[in-house]
């Protein structure tokens, strides 16, 4: 009972705006070290999932942690939301990799979970999106094709998101969300075989901000459906945030 009070009194103190936390091992602390955003591993309808929780620095190091694989590992956000009733918002980074023959790629996404007043999460995360994606593919497969791509035998593609407060609400804030995403050369595309375009010039031989990808959104909280929503749909960007 007192934790919790100490809690509440700790996140209120500083409401509504986006604080940043520092890596400490494998949690992410408030810059005094008092309070440190852990990892907690459970089951959920039979599927093992990660959510964050907030303790005091002294209580994070006994919670217990998932496995981490070569294919997709977690580690806390380095944010913390707080909000008026006490709770936070709080995040876990999901990031994947994927290796294929002469390329590969790495992806993290972010898992946003409301954490009430003790510091713990919600079931389900209030806000998914991708915050940075890196991809490289093997484009040429002899000397002809090094010809026709000028000497770039690789496509290469990344993505990077940040999500900010906006201004804070009556219960959760507003959350900007802003995108870039770019591809080299210029006019790559994971969905068309670049061997059957025309042949690539020296003027193509750029990083080319994709403006379909690269973009803001507004997130507001739909108290009925328990998420954020966007102001605007969110257009596929699969092809930069899939490894």
């Amino acid at each position: 009972m007192i934790a919790a009070l100490l809690l509440i009194a700790a996140l209120q103190s500083d409401r509504g705006g986006l604080q940043t936390l520092t890596r400490v091992e494998d949690r992410a602390c408030t810059g005094d070290g008092a309070w440190c955003v852990a990892l907690a591993g459970g089951v959920q309808d039979g599927e093992p999932v990660v959510r964050p929780v907030l303790r005091r620095a002294d209580e994070a190091t006994a919670i217990a942690k998932p496995e981490n694989s070569a294919v997709e590992s977690f580690q806390p956000w380095l944010g913390l939301i707080r909000l008026p009733d006490g709770g936070a918002l709080a995040g876990v980074r999901v990031e994947t990799q994927s290796m294929y023959s002469g390329g590969g790629g790495q992806a993290t996404a972010l898992r946003l979970y409301r954490l009430d007043a003790h510091g713990d999460a919600a079931s389900t995360p209030v806000l998914s999106v991708p915050l940075q994606a890196s991809l490289t593919i093997r484009a040429c497969f002899g000397e002809e094709d090094m010809a026709q791509r000028a000497g770039a035998c690789h496509d290469e593609y990344n993505f990077e998101g940040v999500l900010t407060v906006e201004a804070a609400g009556e219960a959760l804030p507003v959350l900007t969300y802003a995108t870039t995403a770019t591809a080299y050369p210029r006019g790559a595309s994971r969905s068309e075989d670049s061997l059957e375009k025309p042949p690539l010039k020296p003027a193509d031989l750029v990083t080319a901000r994709d403006p379909k990808c690269s973009f803001t959104r507004r997130f507001t909280f739909d108290a009925a459906a328990g998420e954020y929503r966007p102001d605007r749909k969110l257009p596929d960007c699969s092809d930069y945030t899939t490894p």
